[in-house]
């Protein structure tokens, strides 16, 4: 069986939330499969290396269009996905995107979640017009087989697009259990500490800044917060986050937050481990990697009770409602000043995160994609 694997996503050169969904499942899908063929196909002016994909059973396919023009072809059906890569059976799309099969090859696609259909108030015009140009709907209906990352995705599917739920298959992701681990080197911890000019006692934030993450009530909730801290928050810029920029400056507590910016995969786990915990307050999510990460490095987090978020780290976590700032303030005096509670979450979370493995995720997908 062919199988072609559409890789656009990976185009920003950011690894987010999708970008190591995509990264992760597809290398152990490669490593798993020994029978069927891929397929990777991938767009951009400039190439990028994806030598983590060298499979034998792998070709990867580089092509240069203008996005713009690659995305109305695709749209209009002038340009399919059999010009792009050959002949496939299966079209995989890890990520919901433009396509146009012209032949009768199945289509696989990955629900992450449908906050432009939920939240589009926190998206730009830009953003928004491009998710009206994709039509969410339009392609969960074509495809075969959709693999929701979680209960709560499936259920939205269902709830706000009409789709049946029959072919909706709840895969949830994994987490790199060899990268994120309590067991860092001093010596990492205490590089990642210099580099980035770390305070000593912090809580941590992590992740892209957007109105969607709640920053706004985080920071509301640390102004009132009494305990010598620092809050930290690494993540690059998102939309609309100017908002979020002109508040931190104004703030009373300007000198106590430190702003990191993107931070690379290989220094989250250092980062997060010198944490005394993962603050995740987000209004919506479909899966949220963060709080898993922080589990498996043996951080307690405090996470939202809204959305998917209960569903990945439940009791091992303390859940508040994300619009209010007094709860997260009560959350975070908790774990500041209750150590065996701090203790017993970081210990349940980090039982939890074993149960989410990147070779699971793959075993399950792949099954998905080769089923008749």
């Amino acid at each position: 069986m062919k199988i072609a694997v559409d890789l656009r996503s990976l185009s920003s050169g950011y690894v987010s939330g999708v970008e190591n969904y995509i990264l992760n499942l597809l290398d152990q899908m490669l490593k798993l499969d020994k029978t069927n063929s891929y397929l990777l196909f991938y767009n951009a002016f400039q190439r990028k290396s994806l030598g983590d994909f060298h499979y034998v059973n792998s070709q990867i396919i580089n092509s240069r269009y203008p996005n713009k023009l690659l995305n109305l072809g695709l749209k209009t059906g002038l340009v399919s996905f059999e010009k792009l890569v050959g002949e496939f059976d299966v079209l995989f799309m890890p990520n919901p995107n433009q396509f146009y099969i012209k032949g009768k090859a199945r289509l696989v696609v990955t629900a992450h979640d449908l906050s432009p259909l939920v939240t589009p108030e926190y998206y730009d015009l830009k953003r928004r017009l491009w998710h009206r140009f994709l039509n969410y709907k339009k392609i969960f209906e074509r495809a075969d087989a959709i693999a929701a990352v979680s209960d709560y995705t499936k259920y939205d599917l269902v709830r706000l697009l009409g789709i049946k739920t029959d072919k909706i298959n709840t895969i949830h992701p994994g987490v790199n259990s060899k990268l994120f681990s309590p067991d860092q080197p001093v010596s990492e911890l205490r590089q990642v500490r210099n580099q980035y000019g770390l305070p000593g006692d912090y809580i941590l934030f992590l992740n892209t800044l957007e109105p969607r993450k709640n920053l706004i009530n985080l920071l509301k909730a640390f102004e009132m917060l009494d305990q010598d801290i620092f809050l930290v928050i690494a993540g690059k810029p998102g939309w609309k986050y100017r908002g979020l920029m002109r508040k931190i400056r104004q703030s009373k507590k300007h000198h106590r937050i430190r702003m990191l910016g993107y931070i690379p995969e290989k220094h989250k786990p250092a980062i997060i481990t010198m944490s005394k915990f993962l603050v995740y307050p987000s209004f919506y999510e479909g899966f949220g990697f963060q709080p898993l990460e922080a589990a498996a490095c043996g951080r307690p987090s405090v996470i939202s009770s809204v959305s998917s978020l209960p569903e990945v780290l439940g009791e091992a976590s303390l859940l508040v409602n994300p619009h209010s700032a007094h709860e997260l303030l009560k959350a975070f005096r908790l774990l500041l000043t209750d150590a065996p509670l701090a203790q017993s979450l970081a210990e349940k979370a980090r039982q939890k995160a074993l149960a989410y493995t990147w070779e699971d995720a793959a075993k399950k997908t792949l099954e998905l994609i080769t089923r008749n």
